[in-house]
């Protein structure tokens, strides 16, 4: 329990791996700021605006016609 990590400390970390990892060279020099920008965007979350389920009209339907794909 002593050595338990925060999950939004656990965040920033993966950010700050993910920019040195996948940065560039010129973005190794500073890499918290490429990590700032990846934090911000992976917790700034979903707009309500945004359609739920990936559907333009917010609706759960399946579709009417499906097609067999082989």
């Amino acid at each position: 329990m002593v050595n338990e990590v925060k999950p939004e400390k656990e965040i920033r970390l993966e950010c700050l791996r993910l920019a040195v990892e996948f940065g560039t060279q010129r973005d190794l020099l500073h890499p918290e700021r490429l990590a700032d920008i990846y934090y911000k965007w992976v917790t700034q979350g979903s707009l309500e605006t945004s359609p739920k389920d990936n559907r333009i009209d917010d609706s759960f339907k399946t579709a009417k016609k499906t097609r067999s794909v082989r």
